[in-house]
């Protein structure tokens, strides 16, 4: 119904049936070409969004930012989508669609937390039950809430569901059943005609690297890169795929324009702290793990691998200070303590007469 408001309102905004030109000196096309475009193929979807772009200004409906959003998220340009969306949301904050879109776009900017909130909110919804039952799933697989994710999953009815969902289901079963873990059956069944699939091809990615020829692997994945330049996930895999073969400053660049692709992304930040502490830049790590947010899930890795850069940095002064400070805060984590004993061959006498500070005594 949206899509032929906006059909109707484009339309409009023609002056005739032929090609004009207006006050910026650009020509509008006819009725028909525009008809064209909004029933194009993903390869027309800029066309479209550079026709939004003239159309929007300030004050516009939020529907017109919603349907750039959708054009947006289409094309995988999830930053952009982002702002149109949140935009459309602050005049219509309980439109289902809306909610909708910013909750899929959350998902796919790894702002996990916000897109469960979206989805929580229309999870009610009959007519696209098994969408959201889908998109709750992955996001709570993301935020490791396995048993939540299969209490979804066990609300879909698989025998209902087109082939394609079903290899969805399947996936997405084998990820609650081994936890994340890489495994060669998180990739069984999926062919070419599947990986077409958004949803397929990047745990497709995300999982065969160490499973398929890397020749093989390669060319896929450029293919789709060809054809999708802003999805920051296959650059993502493209970027551990050069690290794994050893090409440093190749996955150094691809890992930098995957930054720009996504907003502030803890995640990211801490896959690309490891990434430089496997490549012995040390001091860079640290700038990676210094963005993310304390509150974070992943927070509990940060401050042992800052440990591990100030001590392979020889800066022992700060890596104890840190050594200390994590165990205070960290006090079940004997990662810290296990560091200091492999590094220093610090051991503890009976008598506890050298005192360890990263030691705790339970009376």
């Amino acid at each position: 119904m949206k899509e032929k408001f906006l059909l109707f309102f484009v339309i409009s905004c023609t002056i005739s049936c032929e090609s004009t030109q207006d006050f910026k000196g650009e020509v509008i096309p006819d009725q028909k070409y525009i008809y064209s475009l909004l029933n194009s193929e993903r390869g027309q979807n800029q066309k479209v969004i550079s026709y939004l772009n003239q159309m929007i200004e300030d004050g516009s409906s939020p529907h017109m930012y919603y349907l750039r959003a959708n054009y947006l998220f289409e094309s995988r340009q999830y930053k952009k989508a982002n702002a149109d969306i949140q935009q459309a949301l602050k005049s219509s904050p309980r439109d289902f669609e809306y909610i909708l879109l910013a909750g899929q776009i959350a998902l796919n900017l790894e702002n996990y937390t916000r897109a469960l909130n979206y989805f929580n909110l229309i999870k009610s919804n009959e007519n696209k039950h098994a969408l959201i039952l889908f998109l709750l799933t992955e996001v709570s697989i993301k935020l490791n809430k396995v048993a939540l994710a299969s209490y979804y999953l066990n609300q879909i009815r698989i025998n209902e569901l087109p082939r394609t969902d079903q290899v969805y289901y399947s996936v997405l079963r084998n990820l609650c059943a081994v936890n994340k873990i890489a495994n060669p059956y998180l990739i069984k069944g999926l062919d070419q005609n599947s990986i077409q699939d958004i949803r397929l091809q990047r745990y497709y990615f995300e999982n065969s690297m160490d499973y398929t020829s890397k020749y093989l692997y390669q060319n896929q994945l450029l293919k789709l890169i060809y054809q999708y330049p802003n999805d920051p996930h296959l650059f993502r895999c493209w970027a551990r795929f050069l690290s794994k073969i050893n090409q440093f400053k190749k996955a150094e660049l691809a890992y930098q324009k995957v930054a720009n692709l996504f907003e502030h992304n803890d995640f990211l930040y801490l896959e690309i702290a490891r990434f430089y502490m496997n490549h012995r830049s040390y001091s860079t790590a640290l700038l990676y793990l210094n963005k993310i947010k304390p509150d974070l899930e992943v927070f509990i890795d940060v401050p042992f691998l800052k440990s591990k850069c100030y001590l392979y940095m020889g800066d022992k002064i700060r890596y104890k200070s840190m050594m200390d400070s994590a165990q205070m805060v960290l006090k079940n984590d004997v990662r810290f303590y296990q560091l200091k004993i492999k590094y220093f061959g610090i051991s503890v006498d009976t008598n506890l007469v050298a005192k360890d500070s990263l030691l705790t005594i339970n009376p």
